[in-house]
C-alpha cells in the first residue's frame, strides 16, 4: 500500500506518510475496537434513561431541533452567560467537532473515494484550506483546554467546588488532559511531517514544501526540527504517530465511560427540553388511585428526569446562583443532580434515596427560585427532582418539615395558610367600595386578592392600593366572596392532594363568573391560575397588577402626576420573572413616576430570591444567613432609598431583612402599586 497517491502535478493529503503498512492494519483493527467499545458505552446510557418512566417524545420535532441548534450545537447560554469561559468552551466545542469532521473526511478521501473512484478530495486548493480550518480550530481549541486548565486549577472559583461524584472523580485532569495532549501531538505529527518531507522533496530535487504556510501552526514548528537529519525526524515522527494513535483509540473508548459523554448527553437533553409553561409543575394523575406519591425510589423518576442527571457537566453554574447555597445552606442542586447521577448507575437499591443519598434538608432548603433552572446551559431542571423527592416525604411518609403542617392544615380548614377565620377573608375591604362578583354581570376584571392580601395586614396595604387605582382608572371589578387559598405552597412543599382539592373548588367557583381577565396580586396566584389551572380545565387570562398598572398608565387611563423623591430600586420576583419572563412592566412603572431609578447587581434573569418561595414562606430558616438579608444587603449597596416589589411574599421577607440588618430607617420597602398611589 503506498504512502499517499496523487494525480500528477496535484499537490494532496499524504495520508500514512512514513508508516508500515502493518502499522495501518493495526490501527484499522484497532478503531473498529475503539468504535464497538463506544456503541457499548452509549447504550448503556441510553438503557439508563429508558429506566424512567414513560416514552421519548420527539413532537413538535421542529421546536425541539431549533432548542438542539441553540443551545446544543451553538451553546447559547454557556457562551452568553459566562462569556469568557463560554467563548473558551465554544472553541474546544468547534474545535472538537472540525477535528473530528476534519478525520473522517480524510478517512472517506483516503479508503472511499481514492480506492473506489480513483478520485482524491482533499487535494489542489481545497486541502490547503482544509489544512488551514484543521490548524484554527485545533490551536483555538488548544488555547480553550489550557485556559480551562488554568480556571480549574489555578484559580478554583467556588462553583467548581463541592460533590463531583465518585464516578467522575478523577475525569477531570483525563478530559481535559488528554483531548490537550491529542492535539499537541496533532501538531507536533504535523510539524515532522513537513519537516521530514520538506528535507525528501530537497533530496529529489522536488523544490519548497509550498503547502506548508496554510498549515500555519505545523510549519511553524517544523522550523524545529528541520536542522535534524530525516532519519532522527522519521523516527521521531513514527514514535509521535504511534503515542498519538494509541492515545486517540484509547480516548474513543473512554468517551461513554467519562465526562466527556456530556458532547452527547448534554446535546440530546437540550433536544428533550421541557416546553410546557416554566412555571408550571407536572400534575399527579389520578390521584385518589395511587398509593405512593412522588418519588421514593430511582425508578419513578421519569426517562427526562434521568436524562438530566446524567447530562450534568458539574459546571456549578446552578450552585453559583443558588440563593441557598450562597447563605451556607446544605442545598446545592449541582451536588443534587450529581448525587442522582451516581444512582443511575448504580444497582437497583444498593443505595436508599432519601437519607443514604438525598437529605431531607436538602430539599427543605430549596426556594423553587427555579435560578438553577435558569443557569443551567443544557437545560436540566433541578427544581423538577425537588419537587418530586418533596412530594414523597410529604405524601407517602407523611413528614414535611414542621411547622409548614400547621399551614397547610389552616389552609385546608380555613381556606388561608394564616389559620384566620373564613369569613374574616374580605375584611380589608370594609369603607372601601368594592364590588362582589354576582352572576351573570361581566367585569373587565375579575380582582383575584390572595390569602396575603387578604389576611396580612402589611399586604392588605397593597391590596387597598389596588382598590384605589381600579377605582382612579375607572375599571370595572369585583372580588369574589368564594375566594379560597389555591395551595400553591402546599404543592411546592408535596402536599398534592391539597392542591388538587383545593383547585378543583376555586376553578368551579371561577367558572360561575363572567370576566374578560383575572387579576392578582401575588405572583404565585398569578403563576398558579395562568400555568398549572389548565391542567384542571381552568383556561383564563390572567394579568398580574404590575402588567395591568402598566397598561393603564400607557392606556392614558391611569396618569401619574408627580414625581417621587429619593432612588429607587426593584427587586424581581422569581415567580413573576424567571417563572414568566416579566420584567419590564414594573421598570417602566418606575420609570413614570421617578426619574432616579437604579438596579441591583443581581437583577431581571439573575435576580437573588428573597427566600420566600417554595413554601418556605412557612418553614423556619435556621441553617446560615438569611436569604432576605442578603437582598436587603443588595438594595442597600446601590444606596437604595427604596426598595419596590410586587409580590406580597417579598415584601414580607424584605420588611423582615430590613428590620433584622437594623436598616428599618435606612431603606422604605413598596409595592408597585403603593408607589404609583403615591404619585397620582
Amino acid at each position: 500500500m503506498p504512502e499517499f497517491s496523487c494525480p500528477p502535478n496535484i499537490f494532496c493529503r499524504p495520508t500514512f506518510w512514513n508508516i508500515h503498512e502493518a502499522f495501518q492494519i493495526f490501527l484499522y483493527a484497532a478503531g473498529a475496537f475503539a468504535a464497538g467499545i463506544f456503541f457499548l458505552g452509549f447504550l448503556q446510557h441510553v438503557l439508563v434513561w429508558r429506566q424512567g418512566k414513560g416514552k421519548f417524545d420527539f413532537k413538535p420535532f421542529f421546536k425541539r431541533a431549533l432548542n438542539f441548534f441553540q443551545f446544543g450545537v451553538a451553546t447559547r447560554k454557556v457562551v452568553l452567560d459566562k462569556k469568557p469561559i463560554g467563548i473558551m468552551h465554544l472553541n474546544v466545542m468547534w474545535g472538537i467537532i472540525i477535528l473530528f469532521i476534519g478525520t473522517a473526511l480524510a478517512t472517506i478521501d483516503w479508503d472511499v473515494t481514492r480506492l473506489f473512484f480513483n478520485f482524491r478530495i482533499l487535494q489542489g486548493d481545497f486541502y490547503l484550506v482544509y489544512k488551514f480550518i484543521l490548524d484554527l480550530f485545533g490551536a483555538l481549541a488548544f488555547i480553550g483546554l489550557t485556559v480551562f486548565s488554568i480556571n480549574r486549577y489555578v484559580l478554583k472559583p467556588k462553583r467548581l467546588n463541592g460533590n463531583s461524584g465518585a464516578r467522575f472523580a478523577d475525569d477531570d485532569l483525563w478530559t481535559l488532559g488528554a483531548f490537550w495532549v491529542l492535539i499537541l501531538t496533532g501538531f507536533l505529527l504535523e510539524s515532522l511531517r513537513i519537516a521530514g518531507m520538506s528535507l525528501e522533496w530537497a533530496r529529489e530535487g522536488k523544490g519548497a514544501l509550498w503547502t506548508a504556510p496554510y498549515a500555519f501552526i505545523g510549519n511553524a514548528l517544523a522550523y524545529l526540527w528541520i536542522s535534524l537529519s530525516e532519519e532522527t525526524i522519521r523516527g521521531a515522527h513514527l514514535a509521535v504517530w504511534g503515542f498519538h494513535a494509541g492515545l486517540t483509540i484509547v480516548w474513543l473508548c473512554a468517551i461513554p465511560f467519562t465526562k466527556t459523554f456530556h458532547i452527547f448527553s448534554s446535546s440530546i437533553n437540550t433536544f428533550f427540553k421541557k416546553l410546557e409553561p416554566r412555571g408550571a409543575i407536572p400534575a399527579i394523575q389520578n390521584i385518589e388511585e395511587q398509593e405512593s406519591f412522588g418519588v421514593g425510589a430511582f425508578a419513578e423518576f421519569t426517562w427526562k428526569q434521568v436524562l438530566d442527571f446524567d447530562a450534568c457537566t458539574r459546571c456549578g453554574r446552578c450552585q453559583d446562583v443558588c440563593p441557598a447555597t450562597m447563605t451556607g445552606k446544605a442545598l446545592s442542586p449541582k451536588n443534587i443532580i450529581v448525587k442522582l447521577s451516581e444512582v443511575a448507575f448504580e444497582p437497583r437499591g444498593a443505595r436508599k434515596l432519601h437519607g443514604d443519598v438525598i437529605s431531607a434538608q436538602e430539599l427543605w432548603d430549596c426556594t423553587s427560585c427555579m435560578a438553577c433552572v435558569e443557569a443551567c446551559p443544557v437545560a436540566i431542571d433541578p427544581l423538577a427532582a425537588i419537587i418530586d423527592l418533596r412530594r414523597y416525604l410529604t405524601l407517602t411518609e407523611g413528614a414535611p418539615q414542621s411547622p409548614s403542617n400547621k399551614a397547610m392544615d389552616s389552609m385546608e380548614r380555613q381556606g388561608n395558610p394564616y389559620g384566620l377565620p373564613k369569613q374574616d377573608r374580605l375584611k380589608w375591604a370594609e369603607g372601601l367600595d368594592v364590588p362582589r362578583a354576582q352572576a351573570g354581570e361581566e367585569y373587565e376584571v375579575l380582582y383575584w386578592v390572595g390569602c396575603a392580601g387578604a389576611y396580612d395586614a402589611r399586604a392588605q396595604k397593597i391590596t387597598r392600593a389596588i382598590v384605589t387605582i381600579l377605582n382612579h382608572a375607572g375599571v370595572k371589578f369585583a372580588v369574589m366572596n368564594q375566594e379560597r387559598c389555591n395551595c400553591e405552597s402546599a404543592r411546592r412543599i408535596g402536599n398534592e392532594y391539597l392542591y388538587q382539592t383545593a383547585t378543583a373548588e376555586n376553578v368551579e367557583n371561577l367558572d360561575k363568573f363572567k370576566f374578560q381577565r383575572i387579576l392578582t396580586t401575588c405572583p404565585h396566584c398569578f403563576n398558579t391560575i395562568k400555568n398549572e389551572y389548565p391542567q384542571f380545565a381552568g383556561n383564563y387570562e390572567v394579568v398580574h397588577h404590575s402588567q395591568f398598572i402598566a397598561q393603564l398608565i400607557g392606556d392614558g387611563r391611569l396618569k401619574p402626576k408627580q414625581k417621587l423623591d429619593g432612588t429607587i430600586t426593584y427587586h424581581d420576583s422569581c415567580y413573576l420573572g424567571r417563572y414568566n419572563g416579566i420584567y419590564d412592566p414594573q421598570r417602566e412603572i418606575l420609570k413614570a413616576v421617578s426619574d432616579d431609578v437604579v438596579e441591583m447587581p443581581r437583577s431581571r434573569e439573575n435576580g437573588l430570591c428573597c427566600g420566600g418561595g417554595g413554601g418556605r414562606m412557612w418553614l423556619e430558616e435556621n441553617t446560615g444567613t438569611r436569604i432576605n438579608q442578603r437582598r436587603v444587603q443588595d438594595a442597600l449597596e446601590v444606596n437604595a432609598q427604596t426598595v419596590a416589589s410586587a409580590c406580597p411574599f417579598c415584601m414580607t421577607m424584605l420588611e423582615d431583612g430590613a428590620k433584622a440588618l437594623q436598616a428599618d430607617e435606612k431603606i422604605a420597602r413598596k409595592d408597585i402599586a403603593e408607589i404609583v398611589v403615591e404619585s397620582l
